[in-house]
């Protein structure tokens, strides 16, 4: 939640012991209105790899955040497909330059808060 702002709350329903199947809601919030999402662990590979899949009234999920060294840096990549429910599929049909503009900028915006604590926490 430090660095992804959208997220005000996280709960464990079940974890696991391998994480593949771990159970979670989150609360996001933007822009003053929240949701809930459901979501599970799908893929957990310690230090290199983290993919789950959220659900919840207007949209769905599948993310996959994988880390790589390369040349004494790591990098983080991120891939997110979203799927919008409901008449917000009929929106982003018509609106999904916008949609994916906003996501875009939301996702830059976390990761350079997440670069700036990591940058932190080595100092």
């Amino acid at each position: 939640m430090e660095w992804m702002t959208s997220v005000k709350k996280t709960e464990i329903i079940k974890r696991t012991s391998e994480m593949i199947g771990t159970t979670f809601r989150e609360y996001i919030e933007e822009n003053g209105r929240g949701t809930e999402m459901r979501g599970v662990v799908t893929e957990f590979i310690p230090n290199k790899r983290i993919a789950f899949y959220l659900s919840g009234d207007f949209n769905s999920v599948k993310v996959d955040f994988s880390l790589e060294e390369s040349e004494g840096i790591t990098l983080l990549t991120q891939t997110a497909i979203v799927n919008f429910k409901g008449m917000l599929k009929v929106f982003s049909i018509l609106f999904g330059i916008y949609f994916k503009r906003k996501i875009s900028h939301q996702i830059q915006h976390e990761f350079t808060r997440l670069k700036e604590l990591c940058e932190r926490s080595t100092e």
